[in-house]
């Protein structure tokens, strides 16, 4: 036999064939209907050998006889019988990931007073770990994975998880891409595997998600550094919770009723038979800065010295909302919650709002920089405590959670986006203190 063909031969056993069969299988593959004389001339089997082994596959309907007088047989097509063995080891594997899968939630169960190894919630700003965290997610993953993706996160997908992902599909793990993708974008998308399920979007999200087995969310977005010398990703993460099953369903409703099928809407975007603007712009569902700059207007025009009572209410209860939705939890020491915070605005807002806590001075200094709309400078001069965002109102709940009274002694704002704001803390007197917001302290510590 060939040399080139004893790689396949070899290949052959391990579908359970010996190597005598496989060479006679070779051998009628590649010419045809033989005779035993041709067979073991070509196979180089023992004459003797080869009826016993022809019959031995035909009972695996891989060879057929050919009534004649001379006995022959030919070669019937591999898929008779050897995808089956394929099949059943595909349905072993996806077995044996979740198996691995299950195995590993119920030893995370078990160790819930080891807080090191048990995470359910954190926020990045580290691109490593984001990183690492999508590929945790991914090889945990057993069933199916979402993706909801503006054009950033399907340049962070395609870079480094490509041949992962295609693999999951071909070891029958739904994956599914929701995306509102520009001409370029088409380009990435058409590399992807038939087996992908890629719908189209009519709006862009504002960050990026994925939902591994409606259990392991991870919510990204890419980033310029401080100094302007590059990128990085911020990344926020869940485990389990209202959160993951309320974006479970919402996905399910957004693919059923207005998502479309990639491949319909793809020859529109590619031969610009739509505007690019009407495709591709962003369509945000969240409230806008001047949405919340009516309603500081509002709340100072009706409360007037009880302004900053009236913010540190709507905050403390967007904080209890965020609590019964899995949000994220704030904990002492006050400038761990405010690094926190700050986190969730660059996330979901893309602002910096960086803040100084120092204690002994009983004194914060907050920065807010990046891309803001004219609102953000509307606040600033009509002097509002707190940028025109829902995150202000839960940076005075915040105080008001830990016990302090708030004072602006400075607010400067930059043409050039920069606004800095000086707060004054004063601690509230016991006897004063909301009974809510001393029960929700005593919870936090």
């Amino acid at each position: 036999m060939e040399l080139q063909v004893k790689p396949l031969a070899q290949s052959l056993t391990k579908f359970g064939l010996t190597e005598y069969e496989s060479m006679v299988y070779l051998t009628l593959i590649r010419h045809g209907r033989s005779t035993i004389k041709e067979i073991a001339a070509k196979s180089m089997v023992p004459r003797t050998k080869i009826y016993t082994v022809l019959k031995n596959l035909e009972k695996r309907r891989l060879v057929t006889f050919v009534p004649g007088k001379v006995l022959t047989a030919k070669a019937l097509p591999p898929e008779n019988s050897l995808l089956a063995p394929i099949k059943n080891l595909e349905q072993d594997l996806k077995t044996m990931k979740k198996t691995i899968t299950e195995l590993r939630r119920i030893q995370e169960s078990v160790s819930v007073a080891d807080k090191l190894e048990k995470k359910e919630y954190w926020v990045t700003r580290s691109q490593e770990e984001t990183v690492k965290r999508i590929y945790e997610i991914l090889t945990n993953t057993s069933e199916e994975v979402l993706l909801v993706l503006n054009h950033e996160g399907l340049d962070v997908i395609f870079a480094s998880f490509f041949e992962m992902l295609n693999e999951m599909t071909r070891n029958q793990i739904e994956v599914k891409i929701l995306i509102n993708p520009s001409k370029q974008d088409c380009e990435t998308l058409r590399r992807f595997s038939d087996l992908f399920k890629i719908k189209y979007l009519p709006f862009s999200p504002r960050v990026n998600f994925m939902l591994g087995d409606g259990k392991d969310l991870l919510v990204f977005k890419r980033i310029p550094l401080l100094d302007n010398k590059g990128t990085t990703l911020v990344a926020e993460y869940y485990n389990g919770g209202n959160i993951c099953e309320y974006l479970k369903e919402y996905t399910r409703g957004v693919e059923w009723s207005t998502a479309k099928d990639f491949q319909a809407v793809h020859p529109i975007i590619e031969n610009g038979w739509f505007s690019e603007e009407l495709l591709a712009n962003p369509k945000f569902n969240q409230a806008s800065p001047y949405f919340y700059l009516y309603l500081l207007e509002t709340l100072s025009t009706k409360s007037n010295e009880k302004f900053a009572h009236a913010l540190s209410e709507i905050g403390k209860k967007t904080i209890d909302a965020m609590k019964k939705t899995s949000m994220a939890n704030f904990h002492p020491p006050l400038h761990q919650s405010l690094k926190l915070l700050s986190s969730l605005v660059l996330l979901y807002e893309g602002v910096e709002w960086r803040f100084t806590y120092d204690e002994p001075l009983n004194l914060i200094t907050s920065e807010v920089t990046g891309n803001l709309s004219p609102a953000f400078k509307a606040a600033a001069d009509q002097k509002f405590p707190v940028p025109p965002m829902i995150w202000g109102f839960i940076f005075f709940g915040l105080l008001d959670i830990f016990g302090f009274d708030c004072t602006v002694m400075d607010s400067k704002y930059n043409p050039e986006n920069f606004w800095l704001i000086q707060y004054q803390l004063a601690s509230k007197p016991s006897e004063h203190m909301p009974a809510e917001s001393e029960e929700a302290l005593q919870k936090m510590t």
